[in-house]
């Protein structure tokens, strides 16, 4: 009996060893797949990635489509590990990054279409503002470049992703984009830089200049200007000649 006993928990630690290792099932995808708008041909190679890590991969047998909707159609299966439930899967056509995200789920079957355009790309989270402008600009480019190099327009450049800069001087701006030394993307006028406030000689900063003016208001010796009312009362008076001082000796941070 104990022979019989013991026998039959070998079996069960068996078992439950064999279940354990049991893969997760892939998650599978279809759809169609367009190139600057066009139909990717036969042979285009379709790659799907979680963290970097490639984790499946189809080419292409037909233009503009990648698996299909019949049981037995070939699909981009994407293995994922254990921890990868709920994590983004991020999808390339011939290494360029599509337009089009999935959040990895074991043993689904999903449509997805995925479209990718070619070249260098870019936006900018600010592109108009007074002195000293901050704008944070994002790389969008296709292709998976290696290389960046940025022309801001006003002599600045950066050889950054991702840079951010900072434009001190009043004007308007174009930004130029090149990736891989290759591949360039123009935006003519595209970041416009107003004179800070308070600047009101026009040279594009505050300074003793302009505490003068101020001053000459207050006393009547120079015509009022409405901009110099900092304290938004209606009138320029004392409180806005003390407010550009102190903003010119560095006492306060903003008019």
């Amino acid at each position: 009996m104990r022979v019989r006993r013991a026998a039959w928990i070998c079996i069960l630690l068996l078992l439950i060893g064999t279940a354990s290792a049991v893969p997760l099932l892939p998650a599978e995808f279809r759809g169609s797949v367009t190139i600057d708008g066009s139909p990717a041909p036969a042979g285009t190679v379709i790659t799907a990635r979680i963290d970097g890590r490639d984790c499946g991969s189809l080419t292409l047998e037909s233009a503009g489509v990648y698996g299909g909707d019949a049981t037995f159609d070939k699909r981009l299966l994407v293995c994922g590990r254990d921890d990868d439930a709920e994590k983004t899967i991020a999808f390339f056509v011939d290494g360029a990054r599509a337009a089009g995200t999935a959040v990895y789920t074991s043993g689904t079957s999903t449509r997805l279409d995925l479209a990718v355009t070619s070249g260098a790309g870019f936006t900018a989270d600010a592109t108009a503002g007074p002195a000293p402008l901050t704008v944070r600009f994002t790389d969008e480019s296709s292709g998976d470049p290696k290389s960046w190099s940025w022309v801001f327009g006003d002599g600045g450049t950066s050889a950054e992703q991702n840079p951010v800069y900072t434009y001190r001087t009043p004007g308007t701006y174009t930004v130029n984009l090149t990736v891989d030394n290759s591949a360039t993307l123009s935006r003519p006028d595209y970041i416009t830089v107003t004179a800070p406030k308070g600047d009101f000689g026009g040279d594009g900063v505050v300074d003793i200049g302009d505490v003068s003016k101020v001053a000459y208001m207050v006393v009547g010796k120079a015509a009022v200007d409405p901009a110099a009312d900092f304290n938004g009362n209606g009138v320029v008076d004392i409180g806005d000649a003390a407010k550009i001082a102190y903003f010119f000796v560095g006492k306060i941070e903003a008019l």
